[in-house]
């Protein structure tokens, strides 16, 4: 199932204003994904602390399991979504 992930944190808790920047490299691993979730699509908004992503996962415990640092630090949205093109082709309606 596909699921579109916000996460953000506020400037406070932001690893970014650390005098040594290191962790960040370990913190943006995430992008990259398991075995258990797939990312498809990562996209960041530096100034307002956010990041966003598309992601797979049959699993949903697996899934709050990834993204549990980053709701250590602030606020993380998943929601569910449909793929409307997988919807549109197995309706029969593709090319009409």
């Amino acid at each position: 199932m596909l699921f579109h992930v916000k996460a953000q944190h506020s400037w406070e808790t932001c690893e970014g204003n650390a005098e040594d920047p290191s962790p960040m490299v370990e913190r943006n691993r995430w992008v990259e994904g398991t075995d258990d979730v797939k990312v498809i699509g990562a996209w960041s908004c530096t100034p307002e602390h956010a990041a966003f992503a598309v992601v797979e996962a049959t699993d949903v415990t697996k899934l709050h399991q990834f993204f549990r640092p980053q709701g250590l630090k602030g606020k993380v949205e998943i929601t569910p979504v449909g793929d409307q093109i997988v919807n549109r082709k197995a309706n029969g309606n593709w090319g009409k």
